[in-house]
């Protein structure tokens, strides 16, 4: 066993998990923010009728007229911790019509992916570099929404509310 290539390898695995960490820390940091715009786009979107009345939680928001509700409902926990830049929740009508959306990061770049034969050791420095430059800020995601079932995606929560 050679001492430099084991401290090497074990270099590579500590700026590996390191990089990492922080990584799934800020895409969690990002959904997060994505939730709220989620939340905030379906609640302007009935705020321009000052009669709805808002009833939210953790998980749900409800914009409710004259006792009958549409309400947007989403699994934060799931979504937030999923390893993808991918949130769905749903919609349910006054008219117990239920929509499914689903609010999909789309990278700024398009990502190589290392050479299938490459060994663990080559695909941490792999990942370890897109964690660099997704964590410098040279990789971005911007969500767009989509409702299941229906062509074209739509860039805010007011466009997707609208197209229903």
């Amino acid at each position: 066993m050679n001492l430099e290539d084991l401290k090497a390898k074990i270099d590579t695995k500590a700026a590996y998990d390191k990089y990492k960490t922080k990584y799934e820390y800020k895409r969690k940091e990002m959904k997060r923010a994505e939730v709220k715009k989620i939340f905030d786009g379906f609640k302007e979107f009935f705020k321009a009728d000052s009669n709805f009345k808002f009833k939210q939680n953790e998980h749900s928001i409800a914009a409710e007229y004259k006792e009958h509700a549409i309400k947007l409902e989403m699994d934060i926990y799931n979504n937030i911790d999923s390893d993808d830049f991918r949130l769905t929740g749903t919609i349910k009508t006054y008219e117990k019509d239920t929509f499914e959306f689903i609010a999909e990061g789309i990278c700024s770049i398009d990502p190589a992916l290392p050479p299938s034969d490459s060994s663990p050791l080559d695909r941490m420095v792999h990942d370890t570099r897109y964690y660099k430059d997704f964590l410098d800020g040279n990789i971005d995601y911007t969500f767009t929404y989509n409702i299941t079932g229906r062509e074209g995606t739509l860039a805010t929560m007011q466009q997707l509310m609208e197209a229903l």
